[in-house]
């Protein structure tokens, strides 16, 4: 048993019936994928690139509702945009608890909403901390430094997911959340073990990864409320949403900037010529690739979406890849390359992962922040950085499609190999 593992919650006292929860849950996406539903397909998270799966929604309409799973799933752009900033919308049913939780997988304290915040469910917007404009240059400023540091310590070869992006959120995470300095080891051991946090919600992992991320969970909030206890509990709860909001798709959007990137050698190459354009790939990657491909909000009342009524307490799903993809609100994203596509004054440019409420802006800042200093760093530090190896990507991360692994080195050459799984 690792040092930090606590007692479990008293919901799951047992991981037979934890156990139990988790298969109930995987069956019914198996069963709802048998019978032809697509968004089952989703969540069932075998592919490497579901993008067939969410255009199959798409064909189905702007808003497609699975009956097997009782879920409204969105694909159309601009519904999707006006979904994501409706104050209809929460992240909570009405009575305060989560939509039809006994037929979702458990969730850890890292995520779950503060039923006692704002009507809309969330993490209340006065929470400490909030990330504002300036906090996010702060972290970037933070995040370069940190990169330096931890690109110095590394070989020639070694890996972009577990050796360097995991590794940066969390030191940059740890010292924005003032987090001491004999702490900071732990803190990231912690956080790490949170790595499927924002999967998990929706799909069921393993036994084993289940039961060390609630464990994480509970260890990461006693540490964080323990040092923020002067701001209180809400405090140390929006430190801990924060963190893990951020952490995990930070390295997602660096390792697929870089994949993105490194299909050729001649957009990486560009941007070693000028690392200052890192924003802008960072921005590309987010609408090509995002670090959060699925979005989940409930109805705080009987809702009309084009033509299809969602009833209060009702779920909708985003399909946030696919939304991005339709042309009518970035027409010019779709033949831009990665280098990023003109800026829109309109606001339809801002990417879908950047809307939401406070906690959720917040989140977003600081992986974007995280990510902008890594490539930034990465193409004038590292500029011979090649793919080694196979990238693998991890099974049931319908959300975050991460990796596994990713393999880099900094002598060699050549494109990306074929992805593998975990």
């Amino acid at each position: 048993m690792t040092p930090w593992r606590v007692p479990m919650t008293t919901q799951w006292t047992t991981p037979s019936a934890l156990g139990r929860r988790l298969q109930r849950a995987r069956v019914g996406h198996w069963f709802a994928g048998n019978q032809g539903d697509p968004y089952a397909l989703i969540l069932r998270a075998l592919r490497d690139d579901p993008s067939p799966y969410e255009e199959e929604v798409r064909a189905r309409g702007p808003v497609f509702h699975s009956e097997a799973l009782d879920t409204w799933v969105v694909t159309d752009g601009a519904l999707a945009r006006s979904v994501l900033t409706d104050a209809r919308f929460g992240a909570l049913t009405r009575a305060g608890g989560r939509y039809r939780a006994e037929l979702l997988p458990p969730a850890g304290a890292e995520l779950g909403p503060d039923p006692a915040g704002d009507e809309r469910g969330g993490v209340p917007a006065g929470a400490d901390p909030a990330v504002s404009a300036r906090d996010e240059a702060a972290v970037e400023a933070l995040a370069e430094r940190v990169s330096h540091t931890l690109l110095g310590g590394l070989g020639t070869d070694f890996d972009l997911v577990t050796d360097f992006a995991r590794r940066l959120s969390a030191q940059v995470l740890a010292e924005f959340l003032g987090m001491p300095a004999a702490d900071r080891d732990r803190f990231e051991e912690l956080l790490t073990g949170c790595a499927r946090s924002l999967d998990s919600r929706l799909c069921p992992q393993t036994l084993d990864i289940t039961r060390t991320g609630l464990e994480a969970a509970a260890g990461l909030r006693e540490l964080l409320g323990r040092h923020l206890d002067d701001g209180g509990e809400r405090s140390a709860r929006a430190a801990l949403a924060l963190a893990v909001g951020a952490a995990e798709p930070a390295g997602v959007l660096i390792c697929n900037a870089f994949e993105m990137l490194g299909d050729s050698h001649g957009p990486w190459d560009a941007l070693c010529r000028n690392p200052e354009k890192a924003g802008a790939v960072v921005e590309e990657t987010w609408w090509r690739r995002p670090p959060v491909r699925l979005e989940s909000r409930i109805a705080q009342e009987d809702v009309e979406l084009a033509g299809a009524v969602v009833p209060a307490d009702g779920h909708v799903a985003i399909l946030v890849a696919a939304a991005q993809r339709d042309p009518a609100i970035a027409p010019a994203r779709a033949q831009d390359g990665p280098t990023g596509g003109p800026e829109r004054g309109d606001g339809t440019g801002v990417p879908l992962g950047l809307l939401g409420d406070a906690h959720s802006t917040s989140a977003a800042r600081t992986a974007g922040a995280i990510s902008r200093a890594a490539l930034r760093v990465l193409a004038r530090e590292a500029p011979g950085l090649r793919p080694s190896g196979a990238v693998v990507r991890l099974r049931r991360a319908p959300v975050t499609l991460g990796h596994a692994r990713f393999p880099v080195t900094r002598t060699g050459s050549g494109a990306l190999t074929g992805p593998a799984t975990a």
